[in-house]
């Protein structure tokens, strides 16, 4: 029987990790004095943002970029940028793109229309300890 639930488990498991998409860089672009490093994901969360930042800078550091990394959202194509604040030679810029798809590879993508719908709500009654199930449809 164990044998059975194990098998189930891990079929359940290979089935979820087929249908998350892990988050790559997909475009580099220059614009004025910023690199957008253009991510197929529609949000990056602000802990992934702190990860990038804590272990990316650092980086950008030791490879004399003096300037820090900011995170927007391009609304005409539902994407995140993370925006480096200037534009270094083409062989850095690559070790910095590199660096930072090394750093998002484990995040999720987010589509604009994934959204988390409450479908049920349920209320206690402080006094009775009764609950109501408060279906609005």
């Amino acid at each position: 029987m164990r044998n059975n639930s194990v098998k189930n488990s891990t079929l359940i498991l290979t089935a979820l990790h087929a249908t998350i998409h892990i988050m790559k860089i997909i475009e580099t672009k220059e614009a004025w004095i910023h690199t957008h490093f253009i991510v197929d994901s529609y949000f990056i969360t602000e802990q992934e943002r702190r990860q990038i930042s804590i272990n990316v800078e650092p980086e950008l550091l030791q490879l004399g970029i003096q300037y820090g990394l900011t995170y927007n959202i391009a609304p005409s194509k539902h994407r995140s940028i993370i925006i480096l604040e200037c534009i270094p030679f083409d062989s850095i810029k690559t070790m910095v793109r590199e660096l930072i798809d090394e750093e998002i590879k484990d995040f999720p993508v987010r589509h604009p229309e994934q959204r988390n719908v409450v479908t049920n709500i349920t209320v206690a009654d402080l006094e009775t300890n009764e609950s109501e199930n408060l279906n609005p449809i």
